[in-house]
């Protein structure tokens, strides 16, 4: 279970310590529900990145969880940020990315959007072919293409990207077409973009992704005359969230990606591409633990007790929307022999405002601290005030310090936004 955990993770006499700290003491200094993220994780795992890409470059998603400081600790790793709207725009840039640094995605850019991407210099995805002429309206000087090569990936169909039909990238006839018309309204075409989905735990459909872009590639010189000198390959590692889950590191899903690039561009006499990567669940997700106050225990039928804490689907979306699930242990009994599986649920007005459906745990009580790993991306970052609860704080921890990323919102946060 502690491997689902922060690298700095720790049990120390039977109670979960988090980068040096207490997950009760950081519970009772910031209050619950708590995002605690580890920056000895973060750093980890982007040197990891950093290191198998062989000089490619490396963009954090910063949709996984756009904070200012995780943006910040990332950059300093050498990192840049993908964005894909002015919000996450404005986070990298106030954590001080370079425009050079970023990739502007997205598949509905609005007018300001490419103006503040042309105006920061970051490199543009042509995700639509109107994208071209209003990109060079807008003062752009360098684009991607992004091309659906119609392979699905064996992933939830919410965060599958590159199948027939996707809402994301060109079909590849219309993404030669765009090629073609950003040369003629002077738009550097840069590359291509191309990610066929997220949470991936296996190789296959990135390999095939790559095999078919090289093909893709060699019909471009032949039509055009045109290779990429990048091709970005998006993100897509997937990250342990259960103990059986299959555990596809960083360096052994990036070397393979390398190395499939060479030998794919090399069986069709291609110059190589610089290479650009896209992570974010891989560089976060275990960076971050949830910790959860305990409240009502309540046995529903012989099989299901529930055990209901502070927060639910506000603060965690991701087992309504994709049938996501997570594991959990009491933060200040972790030793303590497991009394039975229950059944975690969140204090919403929803049936299926259920966390977890079921977890062996210590016999729970009122006031016991539940910590759920794995939480630190696609969490709190798609989170919602639904009830009018206000979403929870976030702190970075290190070396037995604990600061705040993200303050708790408030009541008045809420009704400020009133009219």
């Amino acid at each position: 279970m502690l491997a689902l955990f922060p690298d700095s993770a720790r049990i120390e006499h039977g109670r979960l310590a988090i980068g040096g700290l207490a997950a009760a003491e950081l519970a009772g200094q910031f209050g619950t529900p708590l995002v605690v993220y580890c920056e000895e994780t973060l750093h980890a795992r982007a040197s990891s990145y950093r290191a198998a890409a062989a000089g490619g470059n490396v963009l954090y998603s910063v949709k996984a969880f756009p904070n200012v400081e995780v943006v910040r600790v990332l950059a300093g790793e050498g990192l840049g940020a993908e964005v894909s709207t002015l919000g996450e725009l404005a986070f990298a840039r106030r954590a001080g990315v370079d425009g050079a640094q970023i990739v502007f995605d997205g598949n509905n850019k609005a007018d300001e959007e490419l103006e503040a991407a042309a105006e920061a210099g970051a490199l543009v995805v042509v995700d639509a072919l109107d994208d071209v002429e209003r990109a060079a309206r807008d003062g752009v000087r360098r684009a991607l293409v992004r091309v659906t090569p119609g392979i699905d990936a064996d992933t939830h169909w919410a965060i599958a990207t590159g199948h027939h039909g996707s809402k994301f990238g060109l079909p590849p006839e219309d993404a030669l077409a765009a090629l073609r018309r950003l040369g003629e309204v002077g738009v550097e075409a840069a590359g291509l973009h191309v990610h066929v989905g997220s949470e991936l735990l296996d190789l296959g459909a990135e390999r095939m992704t790559i095999d078919w872009v090289a093909s893709f590639v060699a019909e471009a010189r032949s039509e055009l005359g045109w290779t990429p000198a990048v091709v970005d390959l998006g993100g897509g590692l997937g990250v342990r969230y259960l103990p059986d889950d299959p555990d596809l590191t960083i360096e052994t899903f990036v070397s393979s990606l390398v190395s499939r690039v060479e030998r794919a561009w090399a069986l069709h006499g291609l110059p190589p591409p610089r290479l650009m990567l896209e992570p974010g669940r891989s560089l976060v997700g275990q960076a971050g633990v949830t910790l959860y106050r305990v409240g009502v225990v309540k046995r529903a039928t012989e099989s299901v007790t529930y055990v209901a804490v502070d927060g639910g689907m506000s603060d965690n979306p991701r087992p309504q929307l994709y049938g996501a699930r997570f594991s959990a242990l009491l933060a200040d009994r972790a030793e303590e022999e497991a009394a039975g599986s229950y059944t975690v649920c969140g204090k919403h007005c929803e049936s299926g405002d259920v966390l977890i459906e079921r977890v062996r745990l210590p016999e729970p009580s009122r006031g016991d601290l539940l910590a759920v790993p794995a939480t630190g991306a696609y969490t709190l970052g798609m989170g919602s005030n639904y009830n009018a609860v206000p979403r929870p704080a976030a702190v970075l921890v290190t070396g037995g310090e604990a600061r705040l990323i993200r303050r708790r919102e408030t009541v008045d946060d809420l009704l400020g936004l009133e009219a």
